[in-house]
């Protein structure tokens, strides 16, 4: 039940994404961490030259690069160790698909790109705080000299930095309201509040409200387009109805309301 709750969840945000499977599954060593910080440091240069740069082009670009980074950092991670589930990286709503990105070095970037509107003084304001967290973290890796913890460790570091783009990319009402048995994440403190649907009095609403949160948060509508809501409520409908135990299936009337409520308020 809960493998399927998982995949409703992902086929809420755009699709059953593909799998990635991990070329090596092994306890990072010692010199692999010390890779691991490097990157890290790459990573905190490109932040810091973003402070320090005046030139808006060069601001945009420092920006673009550190963001792009953050997801190869992610893709590493998964294709080295296996942290991370598969599902997370995709398309649609979750991504532009997986695709290898060459500036960090291998692994599978997920092709995020910067949230519209984005300038770079927000950006570092965004990153800076939590890049300290990363390096605690990584810090607590190195230390760990139990194989099994150094692994949990790896894996909290991996989702909060997925938690935290995400967060970022406007999708925290994935881990804003109720969750489904058995999700990995841990909330993080101060990020991720759900926003309130339009109109929540009308039909709609109520429907998205009595639907979706059977497994997360609501979703805003203007998650998707009006056009991309078609396929999203599809599959979501698709998998709500696989016959997982506890979970309630919208009659075709319904779903043609949801949809229509989607798509009126849509970005």
């Amino acid at each position: 039940m809960n493998r399927i709750r998982n995949i409703a969840l992902a086929a809420l945000l755009g699709g059953v994404f593909p799998s990635m499977t991990p070329a090596c599954a092994q306890v990072p060593t010692d010199s692999s961490v010390r890779e691991m910080r490097q990157r890290l440091q790459t990573l905190q240069q490109q932040l810091d030259q973003l402070n320090a740069t005046r030139d808006p082009t060069a601001r945009q670009r420092l920006m673009q690069q550190n963001w792009q980074g953050l997801q190869d950092y992610l893709g590493w991670m998964h294709s080295r160790w296996g942290v991370g589930d598969p599902w997370m990286s995709g398309h649609h709503g979750m991504g532009g698909g997986m695709m290898g990105r060459g500036m960090m070095g291998s692994g599978a970037g997920m092709g995020w790109q910067v949230p519209q509107g984005m300038s770079p003084g927000t950006y570092w304001q965004q990153m800076h705080d939590y890049m300290q967290v990363m390096q605690r973290q990584m810090g607590g890796i190195a230390q760990s000299a139990d194989s099994q913890a150094r692994m949990r460790l790896l894996q909290e570091h991996w989702q909060n930095l997925y938690q935290h783009l995400q967060t970022i990319r406007g999708m925290g009402w994935m881990w804003a309201g109720p969750m489904m048995p058995g999700m990995m994440w841990r909330p993080m403190p101060g990020v991720g509040n759900a926003q309130p649907l339009p109109e929540p009095g009308s039909r709609g609403a109520a429907l998205v409200t009595t639907y979706c949160t059977q497994c997360h948060a609501a979703p805003s509508p203007t998650l998707h387009t009006a056009a991309d809501w078609a396929s999203v409520t599809s599959r979501m409908q698709l998998h709500m109805a696989s016959g997982s135990s506890g979970i309630k299936t919208p009659t075709e009337e319904e779903m043609r309301v949801i949809l229509s409520y989607m798509r009126q308020h849509a970005r």
